[in-house]
């Protein structure tokens, strides 16, 4: 199978048109979200014309298959994540500063900041708050984890960033508990993809540890057990795009919406 994966749309609605336009052309077979569909970030997008949630909602509530939940949906819903890397949230949590938020989590928790308020009906707010954290499907003789981030913080709602070796064995042990080849995520606004290779999992693992950074374009990734970061859609001053996914092949292609870039750095 042919799985488009879309993630970090961030109510860009005029890129989330373009790349299902594309995906429609690759004849995929399902098309993914892996969250954060809010989220407008003032600062950094040059979308605020036309940024648009509702719209983005029922876009990708039409087209995709599965749709998952990233920080940024969380925060605006005002929810706890189920996942959430043992930080015992507050009940008083979302009527707290930023500062005392801050200070509450000793930093590991994002401020959101830069978000724009976002307004959701009372459909789009109920179909969004049960939505799941992450997913897990079978392809053949493999399953494939897909979430917004990695285990044990799926929405990436507590910690901000990390890539090391040593910070994701417990995903990679989440994995191999699941009996999972390959996990999937965003997360990240990748300019492509990163792909990380399980710890220990030969020479090259063991020499560069945490996550090896590629440009758009297509990559094997064979029979190694693995997670891959892919693009954010949304245009946030970054080159954006979407990934598909080859069930068959084993392979992972990152997109660009803004070129035709087919290489591989």
């Amino acid at each position: 199978m042919r799985i488009a994966l879309i993630s970090d749309i961030h109510e860009d609605i005029e890129s989330l048109k373009k790349a299902l336009a594309m995906i429609e052309r690759e004849k995929c077979d399902q098309i993914i979200c892996l969250g954060d569909i809010l989220g407008f970030p003032y600062s950094r997008a040059k979308y605020e014309k036309t940024r648009d949630a509702a719209a983005c909602i029922d876009l990708i509530k039409r087209n995709c298959s599965d749709i998952l939940l990233g920080n940024h949906d969380i925060f605006h819903l005002k929810k706890f994540p189920l996942y959430h890397n043992g930080f015992l949230f507050p009940p008083d949590w979302y009527q707290l500063s930023a500062e005392e938020k801050n200070s509450a989590s000793n930093g590991k928790v994002w401020n959101y900041a830069d978000d724009c308020p976002t307004l959701l009906d009372e459909s789009d707010s109920f179909f969004l708050s049960h939505l799941p954290e992450f997913l897990i499907k079978s392809f053949g003789n493999h399953k494939v984890l897909f979430s917004h981030f990695v285990f044990p913080n799926f929405t990436g709602y507590v910690s901000s960033f990390y890539g090391e070796g040593k910070k994701l064995l417990d995903h990679f042990e989440f994995l191999d508990q699941n009996d999972c080849r390959v996990s999937i995520c965003g997360h990240m606004h990748m300019e492509g993809m990163g792909i990380f290779n399980a710890p220990n999992d030969g020479l090259f693992s063991q020499l560069f540890p945490g996550f090896n950074y590629f440009s758009f374009g297509e990559k094997k990734i064979k029979n190694k057990v693995c997670t891959i970061t892919i693009p954010a859609l949304a245009d946030n001053g970054q080159v954006n795009g979407f990934a598909i996914y080859d069930s068959n092949n084993l392979s992972i292609n990152a997109v660009s919406l803004n070129t035709n870039r087919r290489f591989i750095l």
